[in-house]
């Protein structure tokens, strides 16, 4: 019997998938994003942590697609959730073009802020869409809630993106380096093996 040449990929991502640690973000979207706009943000902070091993299950507790949701974000917070702002004004008494701000000590966070109007204005800079530096904004920002507040050289956490970057980007090939990817995964694995004691 002849082997299929993409089994060790399929066994490959079947462990993957069994691995995947769950984050769960709040997304409170102050800033009146469409649906469509939302939507495509989302996907890709989606595909941007599953190639670190992360399932983000979003939920929607204010803006256009929390209308349709019917997903009630009162009560207590999980272990495992962080929550995302998409702010309509940049940060307060700054004028550096800042395009996200997280609330972070050096073993993570569950607070952070986008601000939309920054990432607008640097689009044309970069040459992409909106909607995906959003969704690269949003993944660089729960990124800090995940690791604490440092930057690296390379990938999705450097401090300073350029157009290269901008070109990873547009191919959803910007991702955590291997070493960040294993720290998130592990911070999650903690969060929930302390939550089920």
């Amino acid at each position: 019997m002849k082997t299929p040449a993409a089994l060790p990929w399929i066994l490959w991502m079947a462990s993957a998938s069994c691995s995947a640690q769950t984050l769960v973000i709040g997304l409170y979207d102050y800033s009146d994003l469409s649906a469509k706009e939302t939507a495509h943000l989302t996907e890709t902070a989606d595909l941007v942590f599953a190639h670190s091993g992360i399932r983000v299950v979003w939920r929607h507790c204010r803006g256009a697609l929390a209308v349709t949701s019917g997903i009630t974000c009162e009560g207590e917070m999980q272990v495992n959730e962080i929550v995302m702002r998409l702010q309509p004004g940049g940060p307060r008494g700054s004028h550096d073009g800042s395009m996200g701000h997280t609330f972070v000590t050096a073993e993570g966070g569950y607070y952070a802020s986008v601000f939309v109007p920054s990432v607008r204005a640097q689009t044309a800079g970069f040459r992409i869409a909106f909607d995906l530096l959003m969704g690269y904004v949003v993944a660089h920002e729960v990124g800090h809630c995940l690791l604490g507040p440092g930057h690296s050289y390379a990938g999705l956490m450097r401090g300073t993106w350029d157009r290269k970057d901008a070109s990873e980007m547009s191919r959803i090939s910007l991702h955590l380096t291997k070493q960040e990817a294993r720290k998130a995964v592990a911070r999650l694995t903690l969060a929930e093996s302390a939550a089920q004691r």
